[in-house]
């Protein structure tokens, strides 16, 4: 007897997800551990492997969001099982009335004014359909895809249809339009990973009693420190960043402050005893002015000196930007580290938004000389500029205060974070 193929629930938080692309076509026979689909989730896309042998019988098109647990395909036994769950769907396709085909041709631009949410399939609830490589080439090559015809599986857009508007010289961003005496660049749609952050920080910022403090870390010493880490790049196999020290300075800490690595659950603080840092990643969007935000995790990083931080941190961030994070990747953290270091303009601070559950986020930013008073003189040296929001309902000001000023004791004095 057939077994239903259900969407996978791939993450604690996932409640739905888009079948991006079929791996397998309709009838392969397909053995466990084979790949079988795509799923997109709301920041991530996993590849699914088969749970059953048999033959392949797809019941949910490309492109299409549905529940977890929902069938999006059935595994049948043998050939004949597969013919007959064919038939069911041809005769019941046979009673639905016909529907006028679009006049719409492959790869052609949407017509001037047309709302970028509305201008190719979006059978999803709005959501544009495409796959996540038509996607990424869109990106690179600066396309709009909301303004192509999709080919592919219930209008999808696939890797053809940007390679034939690419040789047409279609469907890039529209020229600037006149509405209401503005114009217009760009009209982009609040949904998919954009719409989703958006609606973990508003929840974030209602349901946490947010507080955020900010400070300066002489950090000319921890620069001095890194070179001889640097110099040893060869023996080390990374150049540890900075990053990695920053780490490892608020896991010194924490040590001292450990409430700091706690979270509330239900009526309960739970205070952790390991510390698995997530990492706030800014990778780029579906528009050249758009970007996503994903919060891998590094387990058990309390565990580490700062050159096996380094080298984890950077192999999670590179499989972030290759879209091969896991389900497992993306949970379990017990605090935040947001860093804007290198992006934003020197001396700038930030007030990054929690990362709920966790207490605790820290933020470094670009450092910057400055003259300073030392000892009765005035010298130069690196100055970082630091911020902390943590949750008041967790924290009371007195432990939050303890944590950051032993944290910048470590920056400042780096030996203290390799005790």
């Amino acid at each position: 007897m057939a077994k239903d193929y259900v969407m996978p629930k791939l993450a604690m938080a996932m409640n739905e997800g888009t079948v991006a692309q079929w791996m397998a076509a309709e009838g392969d026979f397909l053995r466990p551990g084979d790949v079988v689909m795509a799923v997109e989730t709301e920041k991530v896309t996993y590849e699914v492997e088969a749970p059953h042998e048999g033959y392949l019988h797809i019941l949910v098109p490309e492109g299409e969001t549905v529940p977890v647990e929902t069938p999006v395909g059935k595994f049948a036994e043998n050939e004949d099982e597969l013919k007959s769950l064919q038939q069911e769907v041809q005769s019941q396709d046979a009673d639905k009335p016909v529907e006028a085909a679009p006049s719409a041709v492959p790869g052609v631009a949407a017509p001037t004014g047309t709302d970028l949410r509305t201008a190719s399939s979006t059978a999803s609830g709005g959501r544009i359909k495409a796959s996540p490589l038509a996607r990424k080439i869109a990106r690179d090559k600066g396309l709009d895809i909301a303004l192509l015809q999709g080919t592919g599986p219930g209008g999808r857009i696939v890797k053809r249809d940007i390679l034939l508007a690419l040789e047409q010289g279609i469907g890039r961003f529209a020229a600037a339009t006149a509405v209401g005496g503005m114009r217009e660049k760009a009209r982009l749609p609040l949904s998919g990973a954009r719409a989703t952050v958006a609606s973990r920080m508003m929840e974030s910022l209602q349901s946490s009693a947010q507080l955020a403090s900010r400070w300066e870390s002489d950090i000319t010493d921890l620069l001095r420190m890194r070179t001889h880490f640097v110099a040893r790049e060869e023996q080390f196999r990374t150049s540890v960043s900075m990053n990695a020290f920053i780490i490892r300075a608020i896991v010194s800490a924490i040590r001292q402050v450990p409430i700091i690595n706690a979270a509330l659950q239900g009526e309960d603080i739970v205070i952790y005893e390991n510390v698995n840092m997530g990492l706030a990643i800014s990778l780029p969007g579906e528009s050249p002015w758009d970007s996503s935000l994903m919060v891998p995790v590094i387990r058990d990083v309390d565990s580490m000196g700062v050159v096996e931080i380094d080298r984890e941190m950077k192999a999670l961030v590179e499989r972030a930007r290759n879209g091969q994070l896991g389900p497992d990747d993306m949970k379990d953290s017990t605090i935040t580290l947001s860093s804007t270091a290198g992006l934003a303009p020197p001396g700038m601070s930030t007030s990054p938004v929690l990362n709920l559950p966790n207490a605790v986020i820290v933020g470094p930013s670009t450092p910057q000389e400055k003259p300073v008073s030392r000892n009765g003189e005035i010298v130069v040296r690196t100055m970082m500029p630091m911020s902390m929001t943590f949750d008041h309902r967790i924290l009371n000001g007195e432990p939050a205060a303890r944590f950051m000023k032993y944290l910048h004791e470590c920056l400042e004095h780096p030996e203290l974070m390799l005790a």
